[in-house]
């Protein structure tokens, strides 16, 4: 008694729930596009993304000139003393030089003509780019993949729930033809009470069908970060149909070419090269251009000041002879880096191979059961059938409409299991061959 009253409690709760505000519709599509637009792995890749651009910026910028200007201004309390030996006696003495006040401008340009670190970071800097968008790409597809499986829950957990309104529909249905046969004296009391309790049993698991609806709706609304007080409907009232088995050989090499997580993986091994030749560059000279102009004034007042102007221009050449054998150790950390990008390359490559594997063998298990399910929810519904029939004639009995009703609905509650297992399989597949919609990632970018 107190479980029925709870589930009758639980269900005023989600009426009250689903009439507070209208259902919405939300497609695939549409799920997919909010979860891009609102999920954090999205935004922090974006952020990534961004941040290479302004590293590649950056790189250019170190090899374009550099204009620097300069300006000094000194109040001599006592002037400077430079010492002389007198001409004439041949005694050293102090000779004061120079005015009260001075000030100096000077305007610096300077071009690398040549330096082995920054041509290095230019290249490096587009690889780097590159394996933001690759690590972009990555986060659109596992975004992509959460959201259809949590999406493909949803519209089985309706089916579910129609499964179960449908049996209920039919135990209320064959309870009216016993009534009516009990009520003409042609049956005996005891199917009519048979009848009642099976009503009764089945009720309850219309209310935990609707319960799980209602939790897998919540699931996907919170993935897209979607306010639970609004209410959602799916658009698809069933799972999509099959589409043939790809073959595994095919699988494995399209995985091996398209993954998304091996992409990103061989940039940043790229990455990790180009650091040991920025490393190595230490071992190179840079040379430099540069010109400088420069205006100097003195005056004892603020009045009547002296001016000159003086301008030059040069070359800098500079260049490590040593420093501790810091840049050979520099450049074996970066190699080091490299071997251990390699090696985390070569496991993400083994598991990937698994996986592809293991997902089509888990696609055709599915597909397997769900043409094995489709024939027996023909065959269960065709056995429903006749035990209606036979009932009413007299030749069969309420159990065999009870035992064909519980058949129909498991058979159905399987099918639906096993087109969800193909769909949430597929998406998996769809992830680990890189094959998600180019137009989520061009939206995403």
């Amino acid at each position: 008694m107190l479980r029925r009253f709870g589930y009758v409690t639980l269900a005023l709760v989600l009426s009250m729930l689903s009439t507070r505000a209208a259902a919405r519709t939300l497609t695939l599509d549409e799920a997919i596009e909010l979860a891009l637009k609102q999920n954090k792995s999205i935004v922090v890749a974006k952020l990534n993304m961004q941040r290479a651009e302004s590293q590649v910026s950056e790189a250019y910028g170190s090899a374009m000139p550099s204009l620097s200007v300069n300006a000094g201004f000194n109040h001599n309390i006592q002037l400077p003393v430079f010492f002389f030996p007198n001409p004439v006696t041949g005694v050293v003495g102090p000779l004061r030089i120079g005015q009260t006040n001075t000030y100096a401008l000077t305007a610096q340009v300077q071009q690398v003509l040549f330096n082995g670190a920054v041509f290095t970071a230019i290249q490096s800097s587009k690889i780097y780019t590159d394996a933001a968008g690759a690590q972009l790409d990555a986060a659109v597809a596992e975004v992509v993949t959460e959201t259809k499986k949590k999406y493909y829950q949803a519209v089985a957990a309706a089916a579910y729930y129609n499964v179960a309104v449908s049996a209920l529909d039919n135990v209320k249905k064959t309870r009216e033809t016993i009534t009516a046969l009990f009520n003409e004296g042609l049956v005996a009391e005891f199917d009519k009470i048979r009848a009642d309790v099976a009503v009764a049993n089945v009720e309850p698991l219309v209310l935990e069908a609707e319960s799980g609806r209602y939790a897998a709706r919540a699931a996907l609304q919170t993935y897209l970060a979607m306010d639970l007080s609004d209410t959602i409907a799916v658009s698809a009232d069933n799972l999509p149909d099959v589409a043939d088995l790809p073959n595994i050989e095919d699988a494995v090499r399209r995985a091996m070419a398209s993954n998304y997580d091996l992409q990103a993986l061989n940039l940043q091994i790229e990455v990790a090269k180009k650091m040991i030749d920025i490393q190595a560059s230490d071992y190179y000279p840079t040379l430099a251009a540069f010109g400088q102009w420069q205006q100097q004034g003195q005056s004892d007042t603020f009045n009547n000041w002296l001016s000159a102007t003086s301008s030059l221009v040069g070359l800098n050449f500079s260049m490590n002879i040593f420093n501790g054998l810091r840049t050979k150790a520099k450049v074996e950390q970066s190699q080091i880096d490299v071997a251990t990008a390699e090696q985390r390359k070569a496991q993400v490559t083994d598991l990937i191979e698994l996986q592809t594997r293991t997902i089509i063998n888990q696609l055709g298990s599915a597909k397997a059961r769900i043409t094995a399910q489709t024939s027996t929810v023909s065959q269960a519904q065709r056995g429903y059938d006749i035990s209606q029939i036979r009932y009413k004639e007299g030749t069969g009995s309420l159990l065999e409409i009870s035992d064909a009703e519980t058949a129909l609905s498991r058979a159905q509650v399987n099918e639906i299991s096993a087109r969800l297992d193909y769909h949430t399989t597929k998406a998996d597949y769809d992830r680990v061959t890189g094959q998600i919609d180019t137009r989520y990632r061009n939206m995403v970018r």
